[in-house]
C-alpha cells in the first residue's frame, strides 16, 4: 500500500525533513541525505493543495488564514521519515499533521495518523502533541 504524508492546518510555520537512511552529518547540513520540503525559498513547490485554504509562502513560513480547511499533500511518498515541525496557531485553532494516510481520497483522523494541534480541544486526551485515536497526551 502506498502511503503519503499529509499536512493540515490554518496557520503553520514548519520545516519538514524526510530521510530514507540515517545521515552521517547533522540533519540541518546540506548534503546530509535529508530532503527538505519547506525551506523558505521553494514555497509550496513540493506540495499539492487540497481544499479551500489559501496556502502561501510568506516571510519564510507557510501560512493560510482563510477558507474552511485544507491540506498540503506531499508530491512524493516517503517510506521512512522524521518530521521537525515548528508551528504557530491561534489559541482556538483546530489543526494537525496527517501522516501515513491509507485513503488519500478520504482524509480523516481515522484514515491517517494525526499529530494534533488543538490546545482548546474539549477532550484533552488527544490535545496538542497527541496522535488522535492512537496516542494520548500524558
Amino acid at each position: 500500500m502506498k502511503r503519503t504524508a499529509f499536512f493540515a492546518g490554518l496557520a503553520l510555520s514548519f520545516g519538514i525533513f524526510g530521510c530514507s537512511e540515517m545521515p552521517s552529518m547533522p540533519a540541518w547540513m546540506p548534503g546530509s541525505g535529508w530532503t527538505t520540503l519547506i525551506d523558505g525559498e521553494n514555497g509550496l513547490d513540493n506540495f499539492e493543495r487540497v481544499g479551500d485554504a489559501n496556502w502561501r509562502a510568506e516571510g519564510g513560513a507557510i501560512v493560510a488564514d482563510k477558507g474552511k480547511g485544507g491540506f498540503l499533500l506531499s508530491k512524493t511518498s516517503y517510506k521512512d521519515f522524521e518530521l521537525r515541525v515548528e508551528f504557530w496557531a491561534d489559541h482556538n485553532a483546530n489543526s494537525g499533521i496527517y501522516m501515513r494516510c491509507s485513503e488519500p481520497k478520504n482524509l480523516t483522523d481515522k484514515t491517517c495518523y494525526e499529530a494534533n494541534i488543538f490546545d482548546q480541544r474539549p477532550d484533552q486526551t488527544y490535545a496538542t502533541g497527541g496522535i488522535v485515536h492512537r496516542g494520548k497526551v500524558l
